[in-house]
């Protein structure tokens, strides 16, 4: 069933952050690896996979609910599902990476354990941010802290890996809370985590570090107590 929040203004006003975002972060990822195949989770309108298509990736397939019509994609090469994320999503193919940006935190508190199990019944490569806890927003009923949703990949195998924010943290090129919240989940047999290892990169062994807050949230927080 379509939700109301979820409308052309909704994305109107989410679509150029995140093809501007999704221009950076992709293309670090994939100058260090490259998938053949990548699925998405909340696609939206397709934003992030159209701008993967450009850089070069073939196989693009994303899920999101029936509110997104298939003429307001703007990713002409993936392949569209309509489904309701709480929900398993029925997907018989496995694929190279997986991604689920800003989405988790809109989904039933009960679905958590669900959307997880989905992401990495998919793919054991996943790319992943979810609104902190608090983080304002449309329909930000499911908001958490980072170390949550890190307890739920690691007790799957995923190894958590903090790519992004160490390089990116003050990259006004991304929108804050992609830099605040995406993080790097990866089976230890994924040829990503070969390649994030020969790199320098070490998972994180403290989750509870993966809940530091970024300047720019804090300082949201402190405007909203001062209204």
């Amino acid at each position: 069933m379509t939700q109301p929040f979820y409308n052309e203004t909704f994305y109107d006003h989410l679509i150029g952050g995140a093809s501007k975002s999704a221009e950076v972060y992709l293309g670090a990822l994939f100058a260090l690896w490259s998938p053949a195949s990548i699925i998405d989770l909340g696609c939206g309108r397709g934003a992030w996979l159209a701008v993967a298509s450009r850089l070069g990736i073939r196989r693009l397939v994303g899920f999101d609910g029936d509110w997104v019509a298939p003429q307001e994609l703007v990713c002409p090469a993936m392949e569209f599902h309509s489904a309701d994320l709480n929900d398993p999503v029925d997907q018989p193919e496995t694929f190279d990476l997986a991604l689920s940006l800003e989405v988790a935190e809109h989904l039933r508190p009960e679905s958590s354990e669900i959307f997880i199990a989905s992401l990495t019944a998919l793919s054991n490569a996943v790319v992943f941010s979810a609104a902190f806890t608090g983080q304002p927003g449309t329909n930000h009923i499911n908001t958490r802290p980072h170390s949550f949703w890190a307890e739920r990949f690691t007790a799957r195998g995923f190894h958590p890996f903090d790519f992004f924010r160490p390089r990116f943290w003050s990259d006004d090129r991304v929108e804050p809370w992609y830099r605040q919240n995406t993080f790097i989940y990866v089976r230890p047999d994924h040829p990503l985590h070969d390649a994030l290892g020969a790199a320098g990169y070490v998972p994180i062994h403290d989750l509870q570090f993966v809940d530091c807050v970024h300047p720019w949230f804090y300082l949201e927080a402190l405007k909203q107590s001062r209204v």
